[in-house]
């Protein structure tokens, strides 16, 4: 964890060194590294065979309303609520 927030002081400094075409630059530079991430992690569920399954049979069971499958989100967010901070 030390080397994170070591990298994110850095970024800090030195984004508050770029001209403003560069900080744009840098913003737009960012975004993607953000959007590649997300595409990566949707890839990598949709090539593990059992998650794709697992979420194909929640599609077919919320809409053959098969509700009795599904856990509240009341009940499941005060699991989040009461789990320790990672």
């Amino acid at each position: 964890m030390g080397d994170v927030i070591r990298y994110q002081k850095r970024v800090v400094e030195k984004i508050k060194t770029l001209s403003d075409s560069r900080l744009k630059a840098a913003l737009d530079f960012i975004e993607y590294l953000e959007e590649k991430e997300d595409w990566e992690a949707t890839w990598e569920v949709l090539r593990d065979k059992e998650s794709l399954e697992n979420i194909k049979a929640a599609d077919n069971a919320w809409e053959s309303r098969r509700l009795d499958e599904f856990i509240p989100w009341e009940k499941e967010r005060k699991d989040v609520q009461n789990s320790p901070a990672q």
